[in-house]
């Protein structure tokens, strides 16, 4: 029957069991409801944890859909407003109306819970995939809860700082009496109405009927909403109550409509997520990353090109493995010509495509070198802790705000781009495990993914068209720091007697899906649990790389004798430093700085960052040594702290200069800031001559300090961590090095300083010209 109305049938069996007309309430059709929209419809016949393209999962591992239902799949304690965010329906400023509608089910018979719409979510504030994250613990931006709980039909809030679990109930006005619940499985229909009032705020009422008879069972109105209160996303409720394990439930056939709800189908995401690719020579290397999909639907993909507007033409196949990614390897391919290209993918009666662009191997010409590295989603994580200033001079971050949420970091992706760069390198620590939700290790591949998929949503407008190379770095493999010992499992799980702490097959499927489209390895031998190795050289625009793991064969510190780079990436450095015919530069590419650029709170060199690639010095010492035969560049990230250094063994200047990118968004700080006046010091603070706490003499040549000083931070952080949330008070961004005719220009710029403006500066110390003759020693 029709959801909107009674029927004949069902009115007279209500009226001959003796129930009065004025005791029994039904949902009438409005002409509004008529006018209502699907979403999306869904497929009724599989099951899989992609819920669809119109929809985003609040975690991946906690929704799955299942014969045309959204269902989540968890109503354990702590795992409070489970979320499906609308991505292409989105509240908007005005005077109008809206309405919105879903069937409801139960699908647990164990405690009490809730179900129903998240809307507002972002105050209309936020990039629309920041604000598709809203979800467990409320805070600022974090929008109006309308949720039935099988009893009655309770307003809540989501906004409170200093109680983000709570979810009080909001006073509203309860209609009716009825005292009916809905049973386990039973579909119950949630609408709400949204309607302007005279004075420009707005009246909510949320309905609860019986899907099949269309009685209702509650109703509630909550009037003097703000408009700002409710402007923002729309998203699916599950939740049990607060610490309590209890009921979870199922949505199908969620609808909208009314002028003040607009749609969005741009912002409709997968089957396939973004791709990334590699161009070495004549070998082409693609990455299409899907979504989960179903273990029955069809995993062959399809990579296609042609020239600009020409007939496309069918490369090659791949399979979905690891990861739901597909690797495409082309070793033919005409680099002096761009090519349009697409990822096709055929599933059920449907077919995707993803297109970018390949680019023409730009030998004659500058290059231009994007560097990126440490991407938290996050400052605060948005399932838990209460809203405060980090430091008297530090500003309450919110949370779903766009001072918390740095994801998807669209002015740094918007920034960058303006470089037009040739080439992108993203250097490690893509994600944080910690961000933007807590680590689950019992899911440990779909949290995994979660995170990941953020990171390829923000960057993916970059990698379709742009070569891009990819390290993996310690957080990327869920871990704090990692001394991958040829890559021996973690002796009880402890990191800091080295190894891997999660399974050789975790690993490789976070480097499948981060590196799986790297130029191809110098030598793919596998390590200690078949974890795989992408070190190896590729060249692109005239200019010879070697792409460094400085973590998987380094020893911890505990460990005898003390390893860096290893003897197989020495050799590879060794063949890598003859091989220099045809080439105009040379840049090696790794994750961290060959140093310990860092003082404590009393200015004094640290003596304990075994995270650096300061440890251990002989280590150390060979890996610049052969660098400096290679006459290279190097280039990195890991360190939040952007520097530019001239290494040096038996002096200060006697190898290669190493350029240290900001961190793109971290919470940890580090500062250099030594005390007194270095020897050989520049134009700009804290530069000159420095040995560092492992006993490497370095001149450093720039280095761009958070800006408060490390005695401040320590003094006053309430949290008594190195962590800072506040934008303001740090250093951030993104590196660029331009390979020019005889130099290199290196430059380090600030995530939201637009580099085509008339007074667009960089951090102090930047940017540096680096004569090719200079590169390897002074």
């Amino acid at each position: 029957m029709n959801r909107y109305r009674i029927n004949r049938r069902s009115f007279l069996k209500y009226a001959t069991a003796g129930f009065a007309l004025s005791s029994v309430y039904f949902i009438k059709r409005t002409n509004a409801a008529t006018n209502l929209q699907p979403v999306q419809v869904l497929p009724k016949n599989l099951t899989r944890t992609w819920i669809g393209r119109s929809f985003w999962a609040n975690r991946l591992q906690d929704w799955r859909l299942h014969q045309g239902f959204i269902e989540c799949l968890t109503g354990n304690a702590g795992d409070e407003i489970r979320t499906v965010s609308l991505l292409t329906r989105e509240l908007i400023p005005g005077s109008t109306s809206a309405q919105m509608s879903v069937v409801v089910k139960r699908l647990t018979d164990n405690g009490g819970g809730f179900c129903g719409f998240l809307i507002g979510g972002g105050g209309g504030q936020l990039d629309y995939r920041a604000a598709a994250l809203v979800q467990k613990a409320s805070g600022i931006g974090g929008g109006l809860l309308c949720t039935y709980d099988g009893h009655r039909v309770r307003f809540r809030e989501h906004t409170s700082e200093q109680q983000p679990l709570q979810f009080a109930e909001l006073p509203s006005q309860q209609v009716g009496s009825i005292n009916s619940v809905a049973n386990l499985d039973e579909e119950v229909l949630l609408h709400l109405d949204i309607s302007p009032q005279p004075d420009g705020k707005f009246q909510l009422q949320l309905t609860a009927s019986r899907e099949k008879t269309g009685q209702i069972l509650g109703k509630a109105i909550l009037k003097n909403v703000a408009d700002a209160s409710i402007c923002g996303s729309i998203l699916l409720v599950s939740s049990p109550y607060t610490g309590q394990a209890g009921a979870r439930y199922g949505f199908r056939d969620p609808c909208t409509g009314g002028n003040k709800i607009a749609a969005r189908p741009q912002n409709t995401l997968g089957p396939i997520l973004g791709t990334m690719y590699s161009l070495n020579g004549k070998v082409l290397k693609i990455l299409a990353q899907f979504m989960p999909i179903g273990d029955t639907q069809a995993r062959v993909a399809q990579f296609q090109y042609r020239s600009t507007n020409g007939a496309w033409q069918n490369g090659s196949e791949a399979t979905i493995g690891a990861g739901y990614t597909a690797l495409f390897h082309l070793t033919n391919w005409n680099s002096t010509k761009d090519w349009e290209y697409r990822i096709v993918y055929k599933y059920q009666t449907l077919t995707a495509y993803y297109n970018g662009i390949i680019r023409k191997d730009p030998i004659n010409k500058s290059l231009t070198i994007g560097l990126v590295s440490c991407t938290i989603a996050t400052a605060r994580p948005l399932d838990s802790g209460i809203g405060k200033p980090e430091l008297p001079n530090a500003e309450l971050l919110g949370r779903y705000t766009s001072k918390n949420i740095y994801f998807p970091y669209s002015q740094l992706v918007q920034n960058l781009r303006r470089h037009q760069p040739d080439l992108l390198l993203f250097v490690g620590d893509q994600l944080y495990e910690t961000s933007p939700t807590l680590k689950d290790t019992s899911n440990l591949v779909l949290d995994y993914l979660y995170k990941w998929y953020l990171w390829l949503w923000s960057f993916r407008s970059l990698t379709r068209n742009t070569p891009t190379i990819v390290l993996v770095d310690d957080h990327d493999v869920y871990q704090s720091n990692i001394w991958g010992e040829n890559g021996k499992p973690a002796p009880n799980n402890d990191e800091n007697r080295g190894g891997y702490v999660y399974t050789g097959s975790f690993v490789n499927l976070v480097q499948r899906t981060q590196c799986g489209h790297n130029p191809d390895a110098y030598d793919p031998t596998p390590v200690l649990q078949n974890i795989n190795v992408y070190y190896g050289a590729f060249r692109y625009g005239g200019v010879s790389f070697a792409i460094l793991e400085d973590r998987k064969f380094k020893t911890a510190s505990t460990t005898q004798p003390s390893v860096l780079l290893g003897e197989r990436q020495e050799k590879f450095l060794e063949a890598w430093a003859q091989d220099k015919q045809g080439v105009r530069a040379k840049i090696c590419i790794t994750q961290t700085v060959f140093g310990c650029v860092a003082t404590d709170e009393n200015r004094r060199p640290v003596i304990n960052n075994y995270d650096s690639n300061g440890f251990p010095q002989a280590g150390r010492n060979r890996a610049i040594a052969l660098l400096r035969k290679a006459g290279a560049l190097v280039v990195s990230g890991d360190q939040h702290l952007a520097s530019l250094v001239r290494h040096g063994i038996n002096n200060f200047t006697d190898s290669v200069v190493q350029f240290s990118g900001p961190a793109g968004g971290a919470l940890w700080q580090r500062w250099f800031q030594p005390a007194g006046l270095l020897p050989n010091g520049g134009s700009t603070p804290y530069t000159g001559d420095f040995i560092d706490g492992f006993g490497n003499k370095m001149r450093v040549l720039a280095v761009a300090n958070p800006k408060i000083t490390q005695k401040y931070h320590v003094d006053n952080s309430l949290s008594k961590s190195r962590n800072l949330g506040d934008r303001r008070l740090k250093s951030e961004g993104y590196g660029i090095i331009r390979v020019n005719a005889n130099e290199y220009a290196i430059e380090c710029w600030s995530w939201n300083v637009d580099p085509t403006s008339t007074n667009a500066k960089q951090f102090p110390g930047w940017p540096y010209r680096l004569p090719f003759t200079q590169a390897s020693a002074l």
